[in-house]
């Protein structure tokens, strides 16, 4: 579905345990063959375990602070879906913090001389929507497999919870973070927290993206949705790379250890939306 992205990995190696930050001395022309797909594991890793603890802060009627953790969940999968796509930012230190381009003619990435812009989440989210933003010129007929992995009907829902930037996720954790009245964890009534509980397992269970009324929960939506938009195409990396495979293989066995201690009373549905990112 997306080889247009996708097909490239096929060529990429994982030889060494360096990332990104690390090989990039200036601004240039480089070769992140060897380097990309571990930035992707660990981006992936960091998603997934922002995910499992959230859910554990909702169980514990930590609503606050499960949804910034869920939020930081999603924001590391827009870094995530930015890098496959070859289009991302990369931060070295304070003074280098860029924009890297895949170049498909010279089969390098480029860092331009002149490209510092804005340092905020907001681009990352940004950059998401413009990346896969072509899948919204699709006809029905080539949106519809992806709809069906998803579990959505509408297309408009599809692009409104993966890729679209119109659910401002910063300013949602902002509000929470920084506006003292939406701190909400021991002043919530246990009315509140059986709808608030009731809410988030209508959106993990039942695949439920109404409850328009709880803004808080569009970041627990987005995060459903874009996991398996996610998943389509790590699967596709999978399927043509080997050494990506046995990397993410070993990454399922290190979560299904912690299943056995830190996370053992994780919800069934969070597992298994995981496991689809497995295979």
């Amino acid at each position: 579905m997306f080889k247009r992205f996708t097909d490239k990995f096929k060529e990429y190696t994982l030889s060494n345990d360096k990332f990104i930050n690390e090989i990039i001395i200036d601004v240039d022309d480089y070769d992140l063959k060897p380097y990309l797909l571990n930035d992707i594991i660990k981006l992936l890793e960091k998603v997934i375990l922002n995910k499992l603890s959230a859910d554990l802060l909702f169980q514990k009627n930590y609503w606050s602070w499960g949804f910034v953790t869920i939020y930081y969940s999603n924001f590391y999968m827009a870094q995530l879906l930015n890098k496959i796509a070859g289009k991302f930012f990369l931060y070295k230190q304070q003074n280098f913090n860029k924009y890297v381009q895949f170049n498909k003619d010279i089969d390098l990435y480029n860092i331009p001389q002149s490209n510092n812009g804005e340092t905020s989440h907001l681009r990352e989210f940004k950059q998401l929507k413009n990346n896969y933003a072509y899948i919204k010129t699709w006809n029905d007929v080539k949106l519809q497999p992806i709809l069906d992995k998803i579990g959505l009907k509408k297309k408009d829902i599809l692009f409104k919870y993966t890729i679209d930037n119109d659910i401002k996720e910063s300013e949602i954790r902002n509000e929470i973070n920084y506006k003292l009245n939406n701190y909400q964890e021991i002043a919530v009534s246990q009315k509140e927290n059986i709808l608030n509980l009731k809410i988030y397992k209508l959106i993990i269970e039942k695949n439920n993206c109404n409850c328009r009324k709880f803004k808080n929960f569009e970041l627990v939506k987005i995060n459903h949705f874009r996991m398996k938009f996610l998943s389509i195409l790590i699967q596709e990396i999978i399927i043509i790379n080997p050494a990506f495979k046995l990397k993410i293989e070993r990454l399922k066995n290190k979560i299904n250890n912690k299943y056995d201690i830190e996370f053992h009373s994780v919800n069934e549905n969070i597992k298994m939306e995981i496991e689809r990112i497995f295979g």
